[in-house]
């Protein structure tokens, strides 16, 4: 419900703000200039909530070890102390996980653990068999009942393409997902779970005690080779979040970064794992550095439409001592650009419809300030932003002009018309009265001259 309380805030402070400003500002969604091996991803400015770059976002694809990310969420949302809340793993995880390959770190049937060191092994390491002790008994002895929490919480969160049949990510046909989603799934994480960014953006920890093993027993480090200062993979500004691979679903990667005050997430999904000689690649670290250099390198929030900035003039009629007036923007417009995009490739639209005349002109008085249309900016056919064009000056009416207007629209009128069609008629009606009058005079006056004869 966090979630969808957010997102509700946000729509209606957008909208709002678009009320006030009269900015109509789109998210543009930016392309390098190369390619990625992996199959699907998505990346998110953290900072303005902007999807800055998408491939084959909504492709079903599988999730693997990212599956943890949810099982994490609803144990956050169910256990309130990690560090003195303890579960026994019980057997049935064990054999869930008999001879299916899954990476294990070495807890047994019957060890009891904090739910801390559980979160830690789970996210840190992937430990599969941490992220069955978690749901096994957040899930009430049920690891079904579990499983359709993480489901129900997909929903919640907005996910339409995911769905879960278990809580550690082995492969099957049933448990899907895609980049889009898997986005939305970390966003939500990191947003509302302080606890779930400290332990999976952690490089090294040392595991505690159990009733089996002693203290420091193991010290485990992140599965993301991009945290690592020894590895070839290794990128500083990286952090996490999540690995997940499997034979099916290739190797999927979603990692934060920040540089220089710009935050992003990145979900990369399907990269290969052998070359064409089948020897292990990691291009999901590739790309995903490539994509934070990229972004690092060439995004950047700027202004795109300063405010006050004249965009064109319209005729002003009957205006006292001036026949135009200047559109100018009503507001500013600041959104995340790259440096890369040709801004003579950038189409303007100016729109008065609604606001003047049908010879695209405007009647005084006009007063400073005024909406009189829209100026829209696009890219290749995606709108960037519309803003609101308003009136530079004011233009009084001149009494005059507005009187010869008056003048001339009257005796153009319709009705004028029709007055002068009336009297036309009246004026030929009287006129023939008149003259059968006479003529019947004429008439009778003959016939009394022709008796007085006689």
């Amino acid at each position: 419900m966090k979630c969808v309380k957010y997102i509700a805030v946000m729509t209606a402070m957008i909208i709002i703000s678009a009320f006030f400003t009269g900015i109509y500002a789109s998210a543009v969604s930016f392309k390098p200039k190369f390619q990625i091996a992996s199959e699907a991803a998505v990346m998110i400015n953290l900072d303005k909530d902007i999807t800055v770059y998408e491939k084959n976002a909504t492709k079903k694809m599988y999730p693997a070890s990212l599956t943890k990310i949810m099982t994490a969420i609803v144990v956050l949302d169910n256990v309130d102390d990690l560090e003195h809340t303890k579960y026994e793993a019980p057997l049935v995880v064990f054999d869930d996980l008999y001879l299916t390959g899954a990476l294990t770190l070495g807890y047994c049937y019957g060890e009891v653990i904090t739910v801390k060191d559980l979160m830690y092994s789970m996210l840190v390491y992937s430990a599969c068999e941490s992220a069955g002790i978690l749901a096994y008994n957040v899930g009430g002895d049920s690891m079904q009942n579990f499983v359709d929490m993480m489901n129900k919480k997909a929903e919640e969160i907005g996910c339409t393409g995911t769905h879960f049949v278990n809580p550690h990510g082995l492969h099957d046909k049933k448990q899907y997902t895609n980049a889009h989603d898997m986005a939305l799934i970390a966003e939500y994480a990191i947003k509302n779970y302080p606890e779930f960014t400290e332990i999976a953006c952690t490089q090294e920890y040392t595991l505690g005690a159990t009733n089996i093993h002693d203290e420091g027993w193991r010290k485990i480090t992140h599965s993301n080779k991009m945290m690592n200062m020894a590895s070839e993979y290794y990128y500083p500004y990286a952090k996490g979040i999540k690995t997940g691979t499997t034979d099916e679903s290739g190797r999927n990667l979603i990692s934060m970064a920040e540089n220089d005050g710009s935050r992003y997430l990145l979900v990369t999904m399907g990269a290969p794992m052998y070359d064409e000689d089948g020897n292990d690649v990691y291009r999901n670290f590739e790309d995903q550095i490539k994509l934070y250099e990229w972004a690092f390198g060439t995004l950047s929030y700027r202004q795109i439409v300063p405010k006050g900035k004249e965009i064109t003039e319209i005729p002003v009629r009957m205006g006292n001592d001036q026949d135009f007036v200047r559109l100018v923007t009503a507001e500013s417009v600041e959104q995340l650009w790259s440096s890369e995009i040709d801004e003579n490739q950038l189409k303007n639209e100016i729109d008065v419809s609604g606001y003047t005349n049908e010879d695209k002109s405007v009647d005084a008085p006009v007063s400073l300030g005024q909406k009189l249309g829209t100026y829209t900016l696009s890219l290749n056919g995606e709108e960037i932003c519309t803003v609101d064009l308003v009136a530079q000056e004011s233009v009084s009416l001149s009494f005059v002009d507005y009187n010869i207007k008056m003048a001339k629209d009257f005796f153009g009128s319709f009705w004028f018309r029709l007055a002068l069609i009336i009297l036309a008629v009246l004026i030929v009606l009287y006129a023939v009265i008149v003259l059968t009058v006479s003529s019947k005079q004429r008439r009778k006056l003959k016939r009394v001259r022709r008796s007085r004869k006689f």
